[in-house]
């Protein structure tokens, strides 16, 4: 009954739009579509591409080296020694590290740039949205840690509120890397037989 009386008024309102506008066809309003085009899904590359940005920034224009050639950089400014201990402890952590299979891109890309045979070892942190903070807080909650590294009064006349300290935990301030290899396609295509 209710679909009668919508069929109805739509009826009307044609006949109303006919009378002030002459170019108006009842064909037109009566088109018809395909039902199922509204049901298809649009599927692009950008689920690959996306990710790949983390690898490859130059992908989008950035002039920075990737997470992998970071590690490398990283890496390369400790002793051989200290290269092998940190790469054995690599974790994980933040939103990007929900990607899936970004632990295992990780270990490939340090296979390829540690020295042969050498050891490494990925995890991957439980919560990786908040482990960081939690590990931050833990830290922080040290009474200990907090008169050794915060900042004293003095300090912060002397030196302002834009000043950080220095100290074994902070971010020391170092130019990032530029990229030493070119964007490739996430995904390339096999050659064509002829």
């Amino acid at each position: 009954m209710e679909l009668e009386e919508k069929k109805e008024q739509i009826k009307i309102l044609d006949e109303i739009l006919a009378e002030y506008n002459r170019e108006f066809s009842k064909s037109e309003a009566n088109f018809s579509f395909n039902l199922a085009e509204y049901y298809q899904l649009q599927l692009g590359i950008e689920r690959i591409r996306v990710p790949e940005i983390i690898f490859q920034p130059t992908m989008i224009g950035v002039e920075q080296a990737g997470i992998a050639e970071t590690i490398e950089m990283v890496l390369a400014r400790y002793t051989q020694n200290d290269q092998q201990k940190l790469s054995e402890n690599i974790f994980i952590t933040g939103g990007s590290a929900n990607l899936p299979y970004i632990k295992e891109r990780i270990e490939t890309e340090l296979l390829a740039m540690r020295p042969f045979q050498s050891k490494f070892s990925v995890h991957l942190a439980a919560n990786p949205v908040i482990d960081a903070w939690k590990g931050a807080r833990k830290w922080a909650l040290s009474d200990d840690n907090l008169r050794k590294f915060s900042m004293a009064r003095s300090e912060y006349e002397e030196k302002g509120g834009d000043y950080i300290k220095d100290h074994l935990c902070s971010n020391h301030y170092i130019t990032f890397p530029t990229p030493t290899r070119k964007a490739q396609p996430a995904v390339q295509s096999a050659p064509c037989k002829s």
